[in-house]
């Protein structure tokens, strides 16, 4: 004696499979693993940084440039000018850095 067939036809059977997947589709078997948000690498990072300090000394050259004449040889002209200066030996330090590669990951 065997055992009872529930479906006639097949496709009857395929059209309960279709049903049953779909329902499942909304519950995934298992949590969805996260993924890692890896940070950028070491040289990206003081690329990023030099890329900024460049902008900021293109920002404080043309608001230097666009200073009204009343306020050129001011103490704030003087203090863009000497900000200016910094910011530009900043950057060509971290520009004449050279680092190390690491495993072959940089």
């Amino acid at each position: 004696m065997g055992r009872e067939r529930i479906y006639l036809t097949a496709a009857e059977r395929q059209k309960a499979y279709r049903e049953r997947a779909t329902l499942n589709r909304g519950h995934p078997s298992g949590p969805a693993s996260p993924k890692r948000n890896r940070p950028p690498s070491r040289p990206k990072r003081l690329a990023a940084i030099e890329r900024e300090l460049r902008i900021l000394v293109t920002e404080y050259e043309t608001w230097l440039a666009n200073l009204p004449e009343s306020l050129e040889g001011s103490e704030q002209a003087d203090l863009l000018a000497e900000a200016i200066e910094r910011l530009t030996d900043a950057t060509d330090l971290i520009a004449d850095v050279t680092l190390p590669l690491g495993f072959g990951r940089d």
